[in-house]
C-alpha cells in the first residue's frame, strides 16, 4: 500500500508550488544558473514544430520563463560542414557562473542530433557540444564514442549534461544498451563509466565540485539479472579517473516497491545535492520526484528525502531538470504534453501516486 511508503514530516502536496511554460512545443530538458541568483538561468529544450524537432534556448529570469513567449527561446540548430541535419535534441548546460574560461554571456550545451549523410543512417544520434553565445552564433563539435566500442557497432551517442571540461552521457551498440560515458573536452578522451557490475548504466547529470572532483547522477540496472532499476549517485576524480562513494537509491526509500527510480537533474546545496527525476511502481504508479541528498563527512551519500511531483490536473508528470529547490519537466493535461516549473518549500515526501503506464514516453522525451 502507497501509505507504508510515507514518512514523518512529508510536505503536502499542496505545498509545492506549479506553473505551467506556455511556450508551444517547448519541452525542458535542462537548467543552470548564470549568476548567484538561481533566478538568472540559462534552460534548453527541445522545440517541435510542424513534424521537426529542434533545439531551443533561453536565457532570463526563471520566474518570467512561465510567462515566455515562443519567441523567447532561441533556435538551435548544428552547423557542421557537409551535414544535413533533420533533428536535434539539446541538454545539460552550462555557464560562465560555474566555468569561468566559457567567457561571459557564453554557454555550453550538449545533445544529440541526426544529419542525412550520417553513416550509421539518418536515424542514428550523435553527441554534439555547441559553444558560445546564447544567441547561437557560436561552434558545434560532433562527437560519437567510438573509441569505447571494442566490439560490435555504435548505434547512438548522446551527451546528457556537461560542467567544468566534462560531459557525460550514453552510446548503444549492436552487442548491447545502456552503457554510460564520460568524454573530457579538454583532451577528447573518454571513459566507461561502469562504476560496479550492474547490467547497464545512464549518465543524465554532472556538477563539479572542485578543480578534479564531480559527482554523477543516473541510473543503474540489472533487470536482465533479475534486480531492480535504481538512481545512483557516484563520485568521479578526472584526475585519477576513479570513481568512488557508488550509492544507488530506490524511490521513496522502498527497494521492493518502485521498479524503476532514475536520477535526470542534479544541482548543488550547502549540504548535499537535490535531484529530480521519475520512478514507476511495481503494479504501475508512474511519477516525478524531487529530491535531497546530504553528503556526508567521508564524502559518501545519505539517504534522500522524497517529495512527490505531480502538475495539477495532469494524466502524467515527468521531472527533467533541477535548479535550487526548482524542477522542471514536462506533464500531459490530456493532450499535448507541457513544461512546467515546480518550486518545493522543502524536502519531504507526498502521498500521490500516479498512474498510468508512460515511462517509456517520457524516456524518449528526454532520451
Amino acid at each position: 500500500m502507497i501509505g507504508s511508503l510515507l514518512v514523518a514530516g512529508a510536505v503536502p502536496l499542496s505545498a509545492v508550488e506549479y506553473a505551467s511554460i506556455p511556450a508551444p512545443g517547448i519541452v525542458v530538458t535542462g537548467v543552470r544558473s548564470s549568476s548567484a541568483s538561481n533566478d538568472d538561468v540559462v534552460i534548453t529544450a527541445s522545440y517541435t514544430s510542424e513534424g521537426s524537432t529542434r533545439g531551443a534556448l533561453y536565457s532570463g529570469s526563471l520566474a518570467a520563463v512561465t510567462n515566455a513567449p515562443i519567441g523567447s527561446w532561441v533556435p538551435l540548430v548544428p552547423v557542421i560542414s557537409g551535414q544535413t541535419v533533420t533533428s536535434t535534441s539539446l541538454y545539460g548546460p552550462n555557464t560562465a557562473q560555474f566555468t569561468p574560461s566559457i567567457g561571459a554571456g557564453n554557454v555550453i550545451v550538449v545533445g544529440s542530433y541526426q544529419y542525412a549523410q550520417s553513416p550509421g543512417g539518418p536515424e542514428a544520434d550523435h553527441g554534439v557540444i555547441y559553444e558560445g553565445a546564447v544567441s547561437g552564433s557560436g561552434a558545434w563539435t560532433q562527437i560519437d564514442a567510438t573509441a569505447l566500442v571494442t566490439n560490435g557497432t555504435l548505434l547512438n551517442t548522446i551527451a546528457h549534461s556537461t560542467m567544468g571540461s566534462l560531459v557525460v552521457g550514453n552510446y548503444d551498440t549492436s552487442l548491447a544498451t545502456g552503457n554510460a560515458f564520460i568524454y573530457n573536452m579538454s583532451n577528447s578522451s573518454w571513459v566507461n563509466l561502469a562504476p560496479t557490475g550492474s547490467a547497464s548504466y545512464t549518465a543524465y547529470g554532472i556538477w563539479q565540485n572542485s578543480e578534479t572532483s564531480f559527482t554523477i547522477a543516473g541510473g543503474s540496472s540489472a533487470l536482465g539479472s533479475g534486480g531492480l532499476d535504481l538512481g545512483y549517485l557516484v563520485n568521479y576524480d578526472s584526475g585519477t579517473g576513479q570513481t568512488s562513494d557508488f550509492k544507488t537509491f530506490s524511490y521513496n526509500n522502498a527497494p521492493l516497491s518502485a521498479l524503476i527510480s532514475h536520477f535526470d537533474g542534479i544541482t548543488a546545496t550547502e549540504t548535499g545535492f537535490n535531484l529530480t527525476g521519475d520512478y514507476l511502481m511495481i503494479g504501475g504508479g508512474l511519477g516525478a520526484f524531487f529530491a535531497s541528498v546530504d553528503v556526508l563527512p567521508g564524502g559518501g551519500f545519505g539517504e534522500a528525502v522524497w517529495t512527490d511531483i505531480a502538475f495539477p490536473g495532469a494524466l502524467e508528470t515527468s521531472g527533467n531538470t533541477v535548479v535550487g529547490d526548482s524542477v522542471l519537466g514536462i506533464y500531459v493535461p490530456g493532450g499535448v504534453p507541457l513544461s512546467y516549473v515546480a518550486t518545493v518549500p522543502e524536502p519531504g515526501t507526498g502521498a500521490l501516486l500516479l498512474l498510468g503506464a508512460g515511462y517509456l514516453f517520457f524516456r524518449g522525451l528526454r532520451r
